[in-house]
């Protein structure tokens, strides 16, 4: 039970930095943060760039990372794993919950400086940095904890650190969020990755015969 209050605390440390970050950002108070990060974002777009930013803007959405979470969820259950799809199928479910909640709660309209695609939903916190860190960085997490070799886990994971990293500048290179919408969404997914880690492993798994 100690185990789980360990990670009981890290995950209130940092889901309340994501709630702060957003009374910051609805309050005002980082009104020229915002905006002074947005312009130098949309500053550096390339024609190069750009046709994959929108591609990771598209398909590393909340809604595609739960499916394809199910999915791995799924996989492992057929392996007789059950930790691992567990924690998997927790911090999705917690970072969904959190997402559609939050939104709901703060209600802050998206930026109109320039958005290379069109979003309808209210701007904090970003669902694809929550859900990067909730599904790709468990998957990190995974491979870190795993038999494979130390070379192979470390590269995957190293690819899979960098591509989080790219889902996170992308809410800003396609102007559909604000720099605190990133940042609080990030610390939410790290949240939900913490509290499903805790959860599962405060609990007993099943006998062998």
């Amino acid at each position: 039970m100690k185990k789980f209050w360990w990670y009981f605390s890290w995950f209130a440390i940092f889901f309340g930095i994501g709630i702060i970050l957003g009374l910051i950002e609805k309050f005002g108070f980082a009104n020229s943060l915002n905006v002074f990060v947005e312009k130098a974002v949309i500053g550096m777009r390339h024609h190069v760039l750009t046709p994959y930013f929108i591609d990771v803007a598209k398909y590393a959405d909340t809604v595609y990372d739960i499916v394809a979470g199910l999915i791995i969820v799924v996989i492992l259950s057929l392996l007789k794993r059950w930790k691992e799809p567990l924690m998997l199928f927790i911090s999705l479910i917690f970072a969904g919950i959190s997402v559609e909640v939050l939104k709901y709660l703060y209600a802050i309209p998206r930026p109109d400086l320039s958005q290379l695609m069109h979003e309808t939903s209210y701007s904090f916190p970003s669902g694809h940095a929550v859900g990067s860190f909730a599904f790709y960085g468990m998957i990190v997490y995974f491979l870190m904890k795993s038999k494979l070799p130390k070379a192979l886990s470390w590269t995957i994971s190293l690819i899979l650190s960098l591509f989080i990293l790219s889902i996170l500048y992308d809410r800003l290179y396609v102007g559909v969020h604000w720099f605190l919408d990133v940042l609080g969404g990030a610390s939410i997914g790290i949240a939900c990755m913490i509290i499903a880690i805790g959860i599962v492993k405060s609990m007993k798994g099943p006998k062998k015969a």
